[in-house]
């Protein structure tokens, strides 16, 4: 016993002894002198050898972020690059490679950087940073593929739809009271998720509509056009579209006119109508779910209507705030959206979905004010945490394959991998337009099947 506390305030002695040589470099790096940081840690990082072969990931993350605040971009990518060599999944590493990738506009190598996060903890400081980035990447695609398919559908077309692919369009308010015209994208993003719990569906996110309708300049009342949403299910390449209508009368009444179209018009749908209530627009929506899969002739599982049934809140008014913080965060108001979405939540502190959005819209602020700093003051808190055991970078907590699967089969379902190509994406049209051309049709779908685990983070080239 006496051997064991014997070891142990050595080893106490050394973690102490180890921090104590970072203390003056990470005090310049606090109070934002980042020269006097910079040469601190880089005389920390040579030691007895050069800084391109320094081992010290603790003095080489100062220094990269030293380089970074100074607008160094170039040098503080390539020690980005050797602290990643080093310690494949750093999540300040991650960040601040993808953070100098988007300094130089190379948004897709900057997104497959911040993929990475699904490999983070989701306690680690630097988590939401990530996420974030890497959601806002993808919207940048998005924005781009729109453009494209847009361009596309001048000269070459669409292409045909993609079999068991179904959009959600917003449902048009048809009273001229605006005050209710969030409800559509809570509502929208509600079908989205739920609909999305089915395997055999390929569901579009709703960012991705977005996306469209603004490059195509369509607002809310554009949705009225009867040949628009035929049209927006040709670029997205959706076999089926979900759209309607609604009315709020009196602020209380609720009507919900419920569409289910085939884009090819082979099929010809029922329309309905649901009625009740206001604080009953969360039934409606669960009743739009199952009529929509009865007539598309889906059978749910078990899991599944359970799992769909589990995606709400019973809060109308934290649906409500949660709705307006959806169009606040596509106007790009991030401070309205976090007031609505922190609004929906104290109505209902378990909203995931609220609190989801709330975390990931706070995360864009951050870096949007440029007070990401911060984070690293939190990351030092830790930094000597696994002393004396195996190290597996600050803060990662990667808790075995379980927690990988699960993160992985998260990212497939809620949110961002579905652009990326899949093998059912070829099909007819490819007879009448080159192979190299119709490789850059826009796929809008999500892949819902479980994701392998990403390999090392890709080598980017030598500068960002």
């Amino acid at each position: 016993m006496q051997k064991k506390m014997i070891l142990i305030m050595i080893a106490l002695l050394f973690v102490g002894c180890a921090s104590n040589r970072y203390i003056l470099a990470d005090k310049y790096l606090d109070q934002e002198k980042y020269e006097q940081a910079l040469n601190e840690y880089i005389r920390l990082a040579k030691g007895a050898s050069s800084l391109k072969l320094s081992r010290d990931i603790e003095a080489l993350t100062g220094a990269m972020i030293s380089y970074y605040s100074l607008g160094n971009y170039k040098n503080s990518f390539a020690l980005s690059r050797r602290i990643l060599s080093l310690e494949s999944y750093n999540s300040r590493a991650v960040f601040y490679a993808g953070m100098n990738l988007e300094t130089s506009k190379k948004y897709s190598l900057a997104k497959k950087i911040y993929r990475y996060y699904q490999l983070v903890s989701p306690s680690d400081p630097y988590y939401q940073l990530i996420k974030s980035r890497f959601t806002l990447m993808v919207e940048k695609e998005m924005a781009e593929k729109a453009k494209l398919a847009i361009k596309m559908e001048k000269s070459v077309g669409v292409g045909s739809t993609i079999d068991n692919t179904i959009a959600v369009l917003y449902f048009l308010n048809i009273l001229e009271d605006s005050k209710w015209n969030s409800v559509s994208k809570g509502l929208a993003e509600m079908m989205i998720t739920d609909l999305s719990q089915i395997k055999s569906l390929k569901v579009i996110e709703r960012i991705h509509i977005q996306s469209l309708m603004d490059e195509m300049a369509l607002g809310m009342s554009g949705l009225a056009d009867e040949s628009t949403s035929p049209r927006m299910g040709k670029l997205l390449r959706a076999k089926n579209l979900v759209n309607g209508s609604f009315m709020v009368k009196t602020g209380r009444n609720l009507t919900i006119n419920s569409d289910l179209l085939d884009v090819n018009g082979v099929r010809d749908y029922d329309g309905n109508e649901f009625s009740g209530e206001l604080k009953d627009i969360l039934n409606i929506e669960k009743k739009i779910v199952f009529n929509t899969l009865k007539n598309l002739g889906i059978t749910a599982s078990k899991s599944e209507i359970i799992n769909i049934k589990r995606n709400t809140t019973k809060s109308i008014e934290a649906f409500l705030a949660f709705s307006l913080g959806l169009d606040k965060y596509d106007q790009n108001d991030y401070d309205g959206a976090i007031s609505s979405f922190t609004q929906a939540l104290k109505f209902d502190p378990k909203f995931r979905m609220a609190q989801i959005k709330a975390n990931l819209t706070q995360a864009l602020k951050i870096v949007q004010q440029g007070t990401f700093h911060g984070k690293h003051k939190a990351m030092m808190g830790r930094r000597f945490a696994s002393a004396g055991g195996k190290r597996r970078g600050p803060g990662m907590g990667m808790r075995g394959k379980n927690f990988v699967r699960f993160r992985l089969q998260q990212v497939a379902r809620n949110l961002d991998l579905g652009y990326l190509p899949g093998n059912d994406s070829r099909n007819g049209s490819s007879e009448i337009i080159s192979e190299d051309v119709f490789d850059q049709l826009p796929e809008w779908t999500r892949i819902l099947e479980l994701l392998p685990a990403p390999p090392k983070p890709p080598v980017p080239p030598n500068s960002p």
